[in-house]
């Protein structure tokens, strides 16, 4: 992972900004998972208007125009620009939906592992 990306994701986490949820990258409250939170650091915008249950819906955009069209899970493409493992990737998830870290934690997670 790019060493900017990273610490302004930490940055992210640890800045008391964002709430968190469970199960999706961003819920209709507002709130985020982990991996939604990297998203928006990068400037990824929340895509509410798009949403669709039947499609195969983006849920964030980047600034490039990218779609990233999954709910709850970054999508191949997504996790590669971002050069993260579908290993790491589902470590993050497991933190944030399963095992009940907070965003200190997991941004501490983050720091000393990738």
């Amino acid at each position: 992972m790019d060493k900017d990306v990273k610490q302004q994701w930490i940055t992210a986490l640890r800045s008391g900004q964002y709430h968190q949820c469970q199960g999706e990258l961003k819920d209709i409250e507002g709130a985020n998972c982990c991996l939604g939170v990297l998203l928006e650091s990068q400037g990824w915008e929340f895509s509410a208007s798009i949403r669709n249950p039947h499609t195969d819906v983006c849920y964030y955009t980047s600034p490039e125009g990218f779609c990233n069209g999954e709910e709850n899970e970054l999508t191949v493409h997504t996790r590669d620009e971002f050069s993260l493992t579908r290993k790491q990737e589902v470590h993050l998830i497991n933190m944030n939906d399963h095992e009940d870290k907070d965003f200190m934690q997991i941004a501490d997670w983050i720091e000393d592992h990738l």
